[in-house]
C-alpha cells in the first residue's frame, strides 16, 4: 500500500504542484514536480499551438525523481535542520 503526499505552493498556483508516493515494500519515495508558467502571451499561445498539434517535450511538462534509501536520509536531515531554524 502506498502513501500520497500533494502540495502547491505557497503562491497558490495550480501550475506549481509537487506529489509524492511512498511505497513501504520497496522503502523508494517517488516525486513529480510541475513547474511551467508563461506569463508571455505569445510564448503561451505558441506553447498551446505546439500542444494543439501534438508537439511534445522529451522531458514533458512533468518529470519524475525517485529517491533512494539513503537520498531519503539526506532529505530528512536537511528538512529536520531546516525546521530547526524556522
Amino acid at each position: 500500500m502506498k502513501d500520497n503526499k500533494f502540495l502547491i505552493c505557497s503562491c497558490d498556483s495550480l501550475e506549481h504542484q509537487m506529489m509524492f508516493w511512498y511505497w513501504p515494500e520497496e522503502k523508494t519515495l517517488y516525486s513529480e514536480v510541475h513547474l511551467i508558467t508563461y506569463d508571455n502571451f505569445f510564448k503561451r499561445l505558441w506553447y498551446s499551438l505546439k500542444y494543439a498539434f501534438g508537439h511534445k517535450s522529451r522531458f514533458g511538462a512533468w518529470d519524475e525523481f525517485i529517491f533512494e534509501k539513503e537520498q531519503l536520509e539526506a532529505l530528512r536531515k536537511f528538512l529536520d535542520e531546516q525546521t530547526i531554524k524556522l
